[in-house]
């Protein structure tokens, strides 16, 4: 599609916050059932070229070439699926070219995600990246307008589903609460009229009402449509069938089997058949004060104690806080050169 600068300049760009097992892969998909909205998948080039490209005002076809290649080059997803194809991204690219800057190039490749879905009427883009909670300063420099939804599921039932999904190099309760505390706790950094908070529990008790606010958020009318999830993923994975590996087409078929079943409360309130009270009570003095301020029940107030706590919810913050802090700042040709050593390595 071609886009007048007029256009491009008049599209939003705001952000869907959280941590892994919230419900973001199925709020995604309401959200790009929706023709006014885009929720791309998650790749943080627009912070990570930033530095580079933010004062970029006249591209050469060399230039935007080479923007091209760094794209699909650090990508953390599997571009195959989620992305147009390099040439067909670069043939657009090149077409905008007499009048791209930063804020423009950024939103034309957000516009070249979900190649299934038409952008004909995008008026928002909503992306979803975990590590953005983490750099909320860098994020209101590049985009000042942006607002915030802060999607968010109880502590303890996330503990467990992150558990059952691997997810983390590390699978210690107290761990993962560590994580969940630090990533919401950041939450203190968005003014209260740039933030809205979607509990997972009320997305799957009311969808329709957390849809109408969360369109209202962002301006545009509720639509119908995006209660109508069933088959929606399914679908879309069939679509990509001749563009992507099969091998990897199962995995996420497995990964996300959710997707596919019907909104169910199952796993609501799951973690009190599974973890002890002892533990449980640690938790909540890891996370309490957040909890209590997201809208869930949390009676312990009292200070972390105990060895265990410290020493897991201090591997946590070096985990993620720390490292995604000492990553940032690495220039991009550096990232560039680590990536495609991991993937010349994985070809081999």
């Amino acid at each position: 599609m071609i886009y007048s600068k007029e256009k491009l300049d008049d599209i939003a760009i705001h952000f869907v916050l959280c941590t892994e097992r919230t419900g973001s892969s199925l709020f995604s998909m309401m959200l790009n059932l929706h023709s006014e909205i885009l929720s791309p998948s998650e790749e943080p080039f627009a912070l990570y070229f930033w530095r580079k490209y933010r004062h970029k005002t006249e591209w050469s076809e060399k230039d935007v070439s080479s923007y091209v290649d760094q794209f699909f080059a650090i990508a953390e997803k599997n571009l195959d699926l989620y992305f147009s194809k390099k040439e067909v991204f670069l043939k657009s690219l090149l077409h905008h070219r007499e009048f791209l800057n930063y804020n423009r190039i950024v939103k034309l490749t957000y516009l070249h995600f979900l190649d299934t879905k038409s952008k004909s009427h995008v008026s928002v883009i909503v992306d979803k990246q975990i590590k953005y909670f983490f750099h909320l300063k860098s994020l209101r420099k590049i985009f000042p307008d942006a607002r915030y939804i802060i999607l968010v599921r109880d502590v303890r039932d996330n503990i467990i589903s992150k558990q059952k999904r691997a997810l983390n190099w590390n699978q210690h309760p107290l761990f993962l609460a560590g994580l969940w505390r630090d990533t919401y706790s950041n939450m203190r950094f968005i003014r209260e009229q740039d933030r809205c908070v979607i509990q997972y529990e009320q997305l799957i008790a009311d969808t329709r009402s957390s849809l109408i606010k969360t369109c209202s958020f962002l301006g545009v009318k509720f639509d119908e449509k995006m209660l109508k999830t069933d088959g929606v993923y399914a679908s879309f994975l069939e679509q990509k069938e001749g563009d992507v590996d099969a091998d990897f087409l199962h995995r996420l078929r497995s990964f996300h089997s959710g997707l596919s079943d019907d909104i169910s409360d199952s796993k609501i309130g799951q973690y009190k058949m599974v973890l002890e009270e002892s533990t449980l009570l640690k938790v909540e003095q890891i996370c309490g004060e957040w909890l209590r301020s997201l809208g869930y029940p949390a009676h312990v107030s009292k200070k972390v104690k105990g060895l265990s706590a410290i020493y897991y919810t201090g591997l946590a913050k070096l985990y993620r806080k720390y490292l995604l802090a000492a990553y940032k700042p690495i220039p991009l040709g550096m990232k560039l050169f680590v990536k495609r050593r991991k993937n010349s390595s994985k070809s081999v």
